[in-house]
């Protein structure tokens, strides 16, 4: 009986390749005797491993015969397609894309029904893998074409779908060329290297890691209209992919704990394993992070980078400045944790600050922490010789006695915070007994009049937005970055006089002072004809939304001076500008309330030093008094 059973199933199957006529005689005996050797008595059986098993057993049988291997490798894909048309599988019943070659259309169809694949839109990252390992082993020469088929189903697929824009993580392969937008996997079709297109999240990595890498990638797919594929590929795409791979190797299990020596490593690893470095892939890691950090709602004040473009810095930061994080990356983690705590309270808990006193407090406590652990020191273990080492390692730097001064100032206020916030304990150290004796050096800094003379000579050759910065750095005497991050609203007209009206980061005070009527008229022209929706008048070279860089007007006018034989001996300094103007206008008559007033100082003896020949003016007045009362 059971014999009769096993006979039936054998009829059965031949019975089933009784649909393919173009497979007859030894070629359906050999598909008969591979099948049922391996216990496949039904064509319904058949797998992709099936597939594979038989195009390597057809190599192996006719090893020396390659006319009989291109003719019997294909066979099983052929009664299986057959058989399964003949059953109606739901793959050859849809509507399929036009104009796609029909070799090539069948065969990803075999593949698919063979995966058990029931509609197009279950094709997969993992599938698009398998069907490629496939082809190398059918077709090899051709693998790369026949794959684009199986691309050219799902994006059909794709824009038959509805498109819901939020697309969530999901812990397994992700391919871009089958991304849920349809627009943005249409432009990786043409993508030569599909390798960094996978990005494989079932990977025994840390879920955290792999959730910041897919948010970064989907913030960076969300501008793919805006860029080129080649941009996209290049800056984007491609480094990230290393980025990933680097993480899941060195066991990173967040992006925004990164250290330093990471950071390091993962420069290195970019030259031992990218074929051909873009000069800006390092920079990767310092995306990743940045955009993790502005990502959240609340700034994460454990990372080991802040951004200070998440902070509510706009009345406190000039946007002129530089400086876009404080980093904690490069000492011991305890450390950081109290260095973190200080620099918390004076973001968040002391607004009287302005980014340069941050700046001042956060550089001046992180060189002492550096001097600490260098001494392999901590926080926690001060003692009374590390403070006094440090102030005698300060004092051999040879820096001027107000610089020690200040240095000893703000290293006693942040022992003072560690002590009463973070409950450390510090020794009471008698810092007034270090501090030196000031004296101030007054150096004449006003610029010549043949200086000025020489320079708007060759001003009108001059590109037109450094020109205009210097002529209002001129006119005005302002510090170099507020002339750079002035707003178009600052312009105005008050009983026919022209104004500018002046936020000072500095002293976080807004000053109104009188500007020549030309300068306001040139100011509104070059406002008009940039036609920039920015808010400020001079705008930065790439980026339009930020404010022309202070430092890059230095090296441009600087390099611009040295074109012409009357000005490559000048020696610019933006603040001597403002040290001509305070000294013409005192010498004019201006007296020294209205010279601070203009310059937007706090004290009069800050205006005393930016007028320059104060001491010779002193002395002819001495000797005009006498010789008058001599008379």
């Amino acid at each position: 009986m059971a014999q009769l059973k096993i006979l039936n199933l054998h009829n059965n199957l031949y019975e089933e390749m009784s649909g393919s006529p173009s497979v007859l005689g030894k070629k359906r005996d050999y598909i008969y005797s591979f099948l049922t050797e391996r216990g496949i008595v039904s064509l319904s059986d058949v797998s992709t491993d099936t597939l594979t098993a038989f195009i390597k057993s057809v190599r192996r049988d006719f090893y020396f015969d390659q006319k009989k291997i291109f003719s019997y490798k294909g066979d099983l894909e052929t009664v299986y397609f057959n058989f399964m048309k003949l059953e109606g599988h739901p793959l050859t019943q849809i509507p399929l894309p036009e104009n796609t070659n029909p070799p090539k259309l069948k065969k990803a169809l075999i593949f698919l029904m063979a995966s058990g694949i029931m509609d197009l839109s279950e094709i997969s990252a993992m599938i698009r893998k398998d069907y490629e390992a496939y082809l190398l082993e059918s077709v090899p020469a051709k693998a790369n074409e026949y794959l684009k088929t199986l691309d050219i189903l799902k994006l059909f697929d794709l824009r038959k779908q509805p498109f819901i824009d939020g697309i969530s993580y999901e812990n397994q392969l992700l391919y871009l060329g089958y991304y849920k937008d349809p627009q943005i996997a249409q432009r990786f079709y043409y993508t030569q290297t599909k390798k960094f297109l996978y990005f494989d999240f079932s990977l025994p990595a840390p879920l955290t890691l792999k959730k910041q890498i897919f948010l970064i990638l989907k913030e960076d797919l969300s501008h793919a209209g805006e860029r080129t594929m080649h941009y996209m590929m290049q800056h984007y795409i491609t480094p990230l992919h290393y980025l990933y791979d680097f993480c899941v190797q060195e066991k990173i299990t967040d992006l925004k704990q990164v250290r330093k020596e990471q950071i390091q490593s993962f420069e290195q690893y970019l030259t031992d394993h990218m074929d051909s470095i873009y000069k800006g892939a390092s920079t990767a890691m310092y995306r990743a992070r940045k955009f993790l950090f502005l990502a959240d709602k609340k700034p994460d004040f454990t990372a080991s980078a802040w951004f200070i473009e998440h902070f509510d810095l706009s009345r406190r930061a000039n946007p002129t400045r530089n400086v876009e994080a404080f980093y904690f990356d490069d000492m011991s983690a305890e450390n950081g944790i109290y260095f973190k705590h200080y620099m918390r309270y004076l973001l968040v808990l002391s607004p009287k600050y302005s980014l340069q006193g941050l700046l001042e407090k956060y550089y001046s406590a992180k060189e002492f922490i550096r001097f600490l652990e260098n001494r392999n020191g901590s926080l926690s273990e001060i003692s009374y010789p590390d403070i006094e080492s440090y102030i005698n390692w300060k004092d051999a730097s040879n820096c001027s006695p107000v610089t020690y001064n200040n240095a000893l100032t703000r290293l006693s206020f942040f022992l003072t915070c560690l002590h009463t916030r973070e409950h450390l304990l510090v020794p009471s150290f008698p810092f007034e007994h270090f501090y030196k004796k000031a004296y101030y050096l007054h150096h004449d800094r006003s610029v010549p009049e043949s200086i000025i003379d020489r320079i708007f000579t060759v001003l009108p050759d001059f590109p037109e937005t450094i020109g205009l910065i210097f002529l209002t750095l001129y006119s005005t005497g302002l510090r170099i970055n507020e002339v750079c991050s002035l707003r178009k609203d600052a312009l105005f007209i008050r009983n026919g006089t022209h104004w500018l009206s002046v936020y000072q980061y500095k002293l976080k005070t807004d000053k109104e002072i009188p500007i020549p009527s030309e300068l306001f008229r040139l100011l509104n022209r070059h406002i008009e004809e940039q036609q920039n929706p920015a808010e400020f008048i001079f705008t930065a070279i790439q980026r339009k939304d930020r404010p022309y860089q202070a430092s890059t007007f230095v090296k441009q006018f600087k390099a611009t001076l040295l074109l012409y034989d009357q000005t490559q001996d000048i020696v610019f300094r933006t603040h001597d500008f403002r040290h001509t103007v305070a000294t013409d206008l005192y010498f004019s008559g201006a007296g020294l309330q209205t010279t601070r007033a203009f310059l937007g100082h706090s004290r009069d003896d800050m205006t005393k030093q930016y007028i320059d020949h104060l001491p010779g003016h002193i002395d002819k007045l001495q000797e005009q008094y006498f010789e008058e009362n001599d008379s």
